[in-house]
């Protein structure tokens, strides 16, 4: 037995079956038959801890339906998932009619979810073994993941699946709970994307250095996919951090080896990656920033199953260990119009924010939030020496400035209308967007009442 856990560690391939074909089938059966079934699956266990994708992926649905309050009935899930391909590939409609029927009763729940779980165990430490033996993971990073397993038995042994409704509603009075105030809520998923250079990975870097090297006992993973180190010496730099400022709760990784995050092999490698840093600071909240999302995955950007295999893998984990997190992504060729890639990029986290530059520095859009106190905007002006940014009511949109010289070296007149204005600037090969010429024409006008 290892490290206190009440299992054998597996010794190759004579160890027995990796999964259980009985439990798994009727589990999802069980849960597409009964909600309260689905519910507590779901709250037990997580996608992963299923062998077959296939099975991993259905979890993951019924998840996402218990989440939002949908039924877990076959009929609607049948039609939820009648688009993707691997669930046609499974058998479609009629792949779940078999599970139902496979399904037995609810006496069976506790039974498979017990027989899931040790199989999910198992294979765990067979592959901790591999690893080992392949020289790919530490001692130290073998003891940080089998804690990490201990731990997980024990909730799961020791811990009533269902709400405790006196805590549920205490919890619920605290009313928002910011891990930086109005931008990240504490213990929930976000997304932020932007135009090409408008400066997402800048705020956001500033953002989490300001939170690594604060009060609050805050530890940030941050997994850069993009940037060089010379790019990350220069902007920390520029924000005034050196070798004299102790950045050891800004837990940087550049360029990370990792498998991508929509498989169970890079979930795996995350979750051991969190459990080492959180091992390091026991007493700290955890936020993981993923920059750029896109870069994390392996399948098309396009795609809806992508994003899907990203939240059964990786992001039902993240909320379930209670972090918070923060994933990059670029715009649309219309910024407006949402993250570059599927509609399903803003499904499973609870905030996503539009970076757009202002004339002095960012402003986050809230595009969708799951809470209704988040802010539906919020503005930032950015100084130097050093770079930093500051919390404001309002700034110009970006190009204001330079639009408004355009105007003055065109002549025209202070009171002129927007389509006055728009008209000159057009004559002269200046086309520019409404929003940014009407800014103008006001900034104008508030400079010369303020001189006089």
């Amino acid at each position: 037995m290892l490290a206190g856990l009440d299992i054998e560690a597996p010794a190759g391939e004579g160890a027995g079956p990796a999964w259980c074909e009985d439990a798994e089938r009727g589990l999802l059966g069980l849960g597409l038959l009964y909600p309260q079934a689905a519910r507590l699956i779901v709250s037990r266990l997580a996608p992963e801890d299923f062998f077959l994708p296939r099975h991993q992926r259905l979890l993951a649905e019924l998840a996402r339906r218990v989440a939002a309050g949908e039924g877990s009935d076959p009929l609607l899930v049948g039609a939820g998932l009648s688009g993707e391909r691997w669930f046609a590939e499974a058998g479609g409609k009629l792949w779940l009619h078999e599970l139902t029927t496979f399904a037995g009763h609810l006496g069976h729940l506790e039974g498979y979810v017990t027989a899931v779980r040790e199989h999910a165990l198992k294979r765990r430490l067979r592959d901790m073994g591999e690893r080992l033996a392949a020289g790919d993971m530490s001692l130290d990073e073998a003891e940080a993941s089998l804690t990490s397993l201990r731990e997980r038995v024990q909730r799961a042994e020791g811990e009533s699946p269902f709400l405790d409704w006196s805590t549920f509603w205490s919890k619920d009075a605290e009313g928002p709970e910011w891990l930086f105030e109005d931008v990240l809520a504490r213990g929930r998923g976000h997304a932020l994307y932007a135009s090409h250079k408008a400066g997402k990975s800048l705020f956001c870097l500033w953002l989490a250095a300001k939170l690594a090297t604060g009060l609050e006992p805050v530890a940030v993973v941050w997994l850069d996919f993009e940037m060089s180190e010379g790019d990350v010496r220069e902007r920390l730099l520029d924000m005034g951090f050196g070798p004299e400022i102790d950045l050891s709760r800004l837990c940087y990784a550049l360029l990370p080896d990792l498998p991508p995050l929509d498989t169970p092999q890079g979930a795996s490698r995350l979750m051991d990656l969190l459990d080492r840093v959180q091992a390091r600071f026991p007493d700290h909240h955890p936020l993981l920033v993923l920059d750029t999302f896109s870069r994390a995955l392996v399948g098309e950007e396009n795609s809806a199953d992508t994003i899907r295999a990203f939240y059964a893998h990786t992001g039902l984990r993240l909320k379930q260990r209670g972090l918070t997190w923060l994933r990059l992504d670029h715009a649309g060729k219309d910024h407006e119009r949402g993250q570059r890639g599927t509609s399903g990029k803003g499904d499973d986290v609870d905030v996503v924010w539009r970076l757009e530059r202002t004339e002095d520095g960012v402003r986050l859009t809230q595009d969708l939030a799951r809470m209704a106190w988040v802010p539906a905007n919020v503005t930032f002006t950015m100084t130097e020496e050093p770079l930093a940014f500051r919390r404001v009511d309002q700034d110009w949109p970006a190009g204001t400035r330079e639009t408004a010289e355009v105007l003055d070296r065109l002549g025209v007149p202070l009171l002129a209308t927007a389509r006055a204005a728009q008209q000159a600037l057009k004559e002269a090969g200046e086309g520019r967007r409404k929003q940014v010429l009407v800014a103008a024409l006001r900034w104008r006008r508030e400079l010369v009442e303020g001189r006089s």
